[in-house]
C-alpha cells in the first residue's frame, strides 16, 4: 500500500484556520511536528504530521474544551481556512451550485483534493437524511466539522452530523439536514 499522504492545501488551509495562534511556541511545535509554516510547503507530508499538527492547532485554539470538540472545531474552522485557498474555493464553488445531496455523493473526490488515500460511501435514507462511511477515519470528530461546514456552504441548515459507528476500516456518521 503507498504511503498515506496529505497536500499542501490541508496544510494551507490548517493554517489560515489557525492564523491568530501561530505564535513562536505553537511555531516551534509546529516544526518538532515535522512541518515549517513558514517556508513553502512541500507538495504532500505524511499522514502522522497531520495528525500532530490537527492536535497541536486543535488545543491551540480551544484550550479547555475536551479533544473530541476541539478537533470537530478545528475541522469546521479548517473548512473556512480551505475555502480560502486555490483548490478550495473551487470546490466550494462548485459544492454551491451542485448542492448538498450530490456534495455528498462527490465526497471521496472532494476529499481526495486534500490526500491520496480517502474513501467514501453514501447512502441516501430520505430527504436531508445520508449515511456516510469514511475510510482511515482516525479523528471522527474532524470529519463532523469538515462535512457540517461543507454541507453548510451548499446552502443546507441545521445539518447534524453524529458518529453511528467506528472500526479499524473506518467511520460511519449519520447526516440531517435542511435544505
Amino acid at each position: 500500500m503507498p504511503d498515506r499522504l496529505i497536500f499542501s492545501q490541508t496544510f494551507e488551509g490548517l493554517f489560515r484556520a489557525a492564523a491568530e495562534s501561530l505564535d513562536e511556541p505553537t511555531i516551534a511545535a509546529l516544526k518538532a511536528a515535522g512541518i515549517d509554516p513558514q517556508e513553502e510547503l512541500k507538495p504532500a507530508y505524511p499522514l502522522a504530521v497531520f495528525h500532530a499538527v490537527a492536535r497541536l492547532l486543535a488545543e491551540r485554539l480551544f484550550p479547555g474544551l475536551e479533544s473530541e470538540e476541539q478537533l470537530r472545531r478545528l475541522g469546521r474552522r479548517f473548512m473556512d481556512g480551505y475555502a480560502q485557498t486555490m483548490v478550495g474555493r473551487a470546490m466550494v464553488g462548485v459544492m454551491r451550485v451542485i448542492g448538498p445531496r450530490r456534495t455528498l455523493e462527490r465526497l471521496s473526490r472532494q476529499f481526495r483534493t486534500g490526500n491520496n488515500f480517502s474513501e467514501t460511501r453514501v447512502e441516501e435514507l430520505g430527504p436531508g437524511h445520508s449515511q456516510l462511511w469514511c475510510n482511515q477515519a482516525s479523528f471522527p470528530a474532524w470529519y463532523e466539522g469538515i462535512v457540517a461546514r461543507g454541507l453548510e456552504f451548499t446552502g443546507a441548515r441545521d445539518v447534524q452530523v453524529a458518529l453511528i459507528r467506528r472500526d479499524e476500516a473506518g467511520a460511519t456518521f449519520r447526516i440531517t439536514w435542511k435544505d
